[in-house]
């Protein structure tokens, strides 16, 4: 019964999620009476939850749910349709769950992994949709993944030997429902006085929604460039007014390519994922009041929020003064909060704790090794208790850096970044990042918890080009023992898995399942091309 009323939510009109007995293994939200998002809640009852770690420097794995181990095969085709899971197709779901991530913890622990991070949101996407990014709803879990009991179940066993569990968050980002009028079925130019829009089909979000009423004048958040300053006038007088609408309505920007960061924080994510309005208060309570209820449900220990530089910075951290208080209620007083950071180190040196411009860097490493939240205001941009980002997820700086160390060739730099040598890279990291932890659980004062890796799902994996185990191996060492931070593995690194199954040439990833899969045991040869190395050396 529940596979027909999921797929009717998806395939018609769901105009409101707010309490249905045939969801209640999946909904979040367990207020019955609920009519708005402000007084949806749920929580775990009767659990006592698991205390935060007071270091969060210790081994990382992370994994695609998906993409790791199936654990219960009853759900692959959750949702009734012919194009969800498909054991021919690397392209499809491949029926990965959180009973398959159960059934493993034994070998994860047996590495020394202590720290577990579950790339893609566990809340209900499209049904092809494996990687999580694009939810549809906030509140209800996916389920292809597991009920709430077998993510407790789950969690439960991971802190019970002693592990913690991070989930990723898309904070401002969701599916693909809306479209810009006359470009239904065409990218869509950036405009700044922004384009009305429609439902493309008759599915619509249950708890936001757009409007086509212009207001001549709207409060627009601070912007910044990629040289860590503000922007200018020359953007500001562009932005004066903007539609009635929960989300962004500006337009098109694609994923890759060289665009204004304050465009990517206005702009759909790639023509595919729809942008909340996160700048806008009522927006971005509705948001914080969702992430809590998941940690208030699951127990979870931390959240990885993904593009995280493409979400306007003062939202970003007021987001997360709000989330530090949910978890502290819970027990939970060093809740960790890592971003994806893609771009250089002074732009993202915007996001990190309260922030810091190139003209607000400390002479000395030795001022930022001393810093405290209660250091003069003159190194940080917004107040106490406005930290946005504690960490980058995976250190694309050292990334960069390593390729190049490695041997490779192509488009290897980011405008704006720090030198390339570990040591360099490092004492510039201390004096223009901001690495104080806010908790009142963590070690109070500077606390440097990057964390660092030589591959993960976006980029290639090493064992896949010539003699690249043995790069792998060496790029392990430097981010493992030579970095103060944390390291991370990514899912088969352990294994030397080398299939990569890309289908652009602009993005080289391998996301091969864990658990024996024949979509990759038939898998040919890679011979797509790459514009991202020069002479790939597959």
């Amino acid at each position: 019964m529940w596979q027909v009323l999921l797929l009717a939510c998806l395939l018609t009109s769901c105009l409101a999620l707010r309490y249905d007995a045939a969801q209640v293994a999946f909904n979040l939200n367990e207020n019955t009476t609920a009519t708005d998002p402000a007084q949806y809640w749920g929580q775990w009852q009767g659990h006592t939850y698991n205390p935060s770690p007071t270091n969060w420097r210790f081994p990382f794995y992370t994994l695609f749910l998906d993409r790791f181990v199936n654990g219960d095969p009853s759900n692959d085709d959750a949702n009734g349709t012919s194009f969800e899971h498909d054991p021919m197709a690397n392209q499809l779901r491949h029926g990965g769950d959180v009973a398959g991530l159960a059934d493993s913890l034994d070998y994860l622990h047996g590495m020394g992994i202590k720290g577990i991070y579950i790339a893609g949101s566990a809340l209900i996407n499209l049904p092809w949709a494996f990687d999580g990014y694009s939810p549809v709803d906030f509140t209800l879990l996916d389920h292809h993944f597991g009920t709430i009991a077998a993510w407790r179940s789950a969690i439960t066993a991971i802190h019970d030997r002693g592990m913690y569990v991070i989930m990723d968050n898309t904070m401002a980002t969701m599916s693909n429902l809306i479209g810009f009028e006359g470009y239904m079925n065409a990218s869509t130019p950036f405009r700044t006085t922004e384009h009305k829009v429609q439902w493309k089909t008759d599915r619509q979000y249950m708890d936001f929604h757009f409007g086509n009423t212009y207001n001549e004048t709207c409060a627009y958040p601070r912007l910044w460039n990629e040289t860590g300053f503000p922007v200018g006038t020359d953007v500001t007088s562009q932005l004066k007014g903007c539609y009635d609408s929960d989300f962004d309505q500006y337009g098109d920007i694609e994923a890759f390519g060289v665009y204004p960061d304050w465009q990517r924080q206005l702009a759909k994510f790639a023509s595919v994922q729809d942008r909340l309005r996160e700048w806008v208060p009522s927006v971005r309570e509705r948001i914080q009041r969702h992430s809590c209820i998941m940690i208030a449900q699951l127990d979870i220990d931390g959240y990885r929020f993904d593009k995280a530089t493409q979400v306007t910075v003062d939202a970003q951290g007021a987001f997360g003064n709000y989330i530090r208080e949910c978890a502290q209620k819970l027990g939970k007083d060093n809740f960790f909060m890592p971003g994806e950071i893609t771009g250089g180190n002074t732009f993202g040196s915007i996001y990190l704790g309260r922030g810091r411009q190139p003209d607000m860097v400390p002479e000395t490493m030795a001022e930022g090794f001393a810093m405290t939240d209660d250091s003069d205001d003159k190194y940080f941009i917004r107040d106490p208790g406005q930290n946005a980002l504690d960490a980058a997820a995976f250190h694309y700086t050292i990334y960069r850096s390593l390729t190049r160390f490695l041997g490779m060739d192509g488009s290897l730099s980011a405008g704006f970044d720090s030198p390339s040598g570990w040591v360099d890279a490092w004492n510039d990291m201390v004096r223009t990042n901001d690495l104080v932890n806010p908790n009142p659980g963590g070690p109070q004062g500077f606390d440097p918890r990057h964390l660092y890796g030589v591959t993960n799902q976006d980029v290639f994996r090493w064992p896949a080009i010539k003699n690249g185990t043995a790069k792998m191996l060496l790029g392990l060492f430097i981010t493992t023992l030579h970095m103060p931070g944390i390291p991370k593995l990514l899912w088969g690194e352990e294994q030397a898995f080398y299939i990569l199954d890309n289908t652009a040439g602009n993005y080289v990833f391998g996301r091969q399942a864990m658990s024996s899969a024949t979509a990759w045991q038939t898998h040919g040869c890679y011979s797509l091309n790459t514009t991202t190395y020069f002479n790939f050396p597959v």
